[in-house]
C-alpha cells in the first residue's frame, strides 16, 4: 500500500500534469497547421478560431502538386539533403577517427583551428561563400546549394566524442590482427559508433531539409527552388492563401517526422554520449 501511495504521490502527479501540459502546448501548432490545411480560406482566417473544418478540403493537397509543382521542389530538396548528409557522414566520421584515435604532430593545434570555425556566425560567411560560388559558376544551381554545405566542423566534433569514448584496446587488437587504419575504421570502430552516426545523420537531415537562407541567396530560377523557398514564395505581399501555406508546411514536415520517429532512440542516446569524453 505504501508503494502505491508513493507511486501516485501528489508531487509525481503534478510532474506528469506539467509535462502533459507542456506537450500539448508544443503539439498544438502542429495540429492547427494540419487542420488548417483542410479548411477553406474564410475558415482559416475566421475569428474566433474555427478549429475543425466544416468539410475537409482534400483538394488542397492535390492543388499544391498540380498548380504549384511541389513534386519538383520535393525532388530538389531530396537531392540536396541526400548529397549533403551522405558526404558529411563519411567525411566527418573519417576526420573524427583521425582526431580521436591517431597521433601525429600538430593534431591538437589543427583540431583547435577547426573548432574556431564554430565560433564564427554563419551569416558572416555568406558573402565569402557567395563570391566563391560565383567564381565557380555554380550560382542558381543545386550544386551551388550542395557544395558549400559539404564540410561540417560540427559533425567532426560530434563524432569525435563517440570515437574517443571507445577503449584503446580495440585499436591494439586490430593492429595485432594485421588490420590497417582503413580496416580498423570501417570494420571495427565504425559499427560501434552507430548511434552517433544515426544521431548526426538525423540532425544533418533536419538541417539540410529545412535550410532556407543559403538556398535563397544562391537560387534565382523557380525550377531550382527547394521546399523552404517554395513555401516562402506562397506568401503574398498583401494577402495569402493560408490553407495552401499550411498544406505545403504539412507536406514538408511529414518526411522529417518519419526520419525522427525512425531514429529517435539513436538520436537521444547519441546526443547523450557525445559529451562523455573530450
Amino acid at each position: 500500500m505504501k508503494n502505491k501511495t508513493e507511486r501516485f504521490s501528489p508531487r509525481l502527479l503534478l510532474s506528469y500534469a506539467v509535462l502533459i501540459l507542456g506537450a500539448v502546448f508544443m503539439l498544438l501548432p502542429f495540429f492547427w497547421m494540419v487542420l488548417t490545411s483542410l479548411k477553406t480560406r474564410p475558415e482559416a482566417v475566421k475569428v474566433p478560431i474555427q478549429w475543425l473544418p466544416a468539410s475537409p478540403q482534400w483538394e488542397n493537397y492535390k492543388l499544391i502538386f498540380t498548380r504549384y509543382k511541389f513534386s519538383r521542389y520535393y525532388l530538389n530538396t531530396a537531392i540536396v539533403t541526400v548529397c549533403e548528409v551522405s558526404f558529411q557522414l563519411l567525411t566527418c566520421a573519417m576526420a573524427a577517427y583521425v582526431f580521436a584515435r591517431l597521433d601525429f604532430p600538430g593534431k591538437s593545434f589543427l583540431f583547435f583551428l577547426c573548432m574556431t570555425v564554430l565560433m564564427v556566425p554563419a551569416q558572416m560567411l555568406l558573402i565569402p561563400r557567395f563570391i566563391i560560388t560565383m567564381k565557380m559558376n555554380l550560382l542558381d544551381s543545386l550544386a551551388g546549394i550542395i557544395i558549400p554545405n559539404l564540410p561540417s566542423i560540427y559533425g567532426c566534433f560530434f563524432l569525435r566524442q563517440h570515437f574517443a569514448s571507445l577503449p584503446r584496446e580495440l585499436d591494439e587488437s586490430a593492429r595485432l590482427d594485421g588490420c590497417g587504419y582503413f580496416r580498423t575504421f570501417f570494420s571495427i570502430l565504425l559499427p560501434l559508433v552507430r548511434n552517433g552516426m544515426v544521431a548526426f545523420g538525423v540532425l544533418t537531415t533536419l538541417w539540410a531539409w529545412n535550410d532556407m537562407l543559403w538556398p535563397m541567396v544562391v537560387v534565382q530560377r523557380q525550377r531550382n527552388y527547394v521546399l523552404s523557398i517554395a513555401i516562402s514564395a506562397l506568401q503574398g505581399q498583401y494577402s495569402s492563401n493560408t490553407p495552401l501555406l499550411m498544406t505545403a508546411g504539412t507536406l514538408s514536415m511529414l518526411p522529417m517526422l518519419v526520419v525522427f520517429i525512425i531514429g529517435q532512440r539513436s538520436l537521444l542516446s547519441g546526443i547523450a554520449l557525445s559529451g562523455i569524453k573530450g
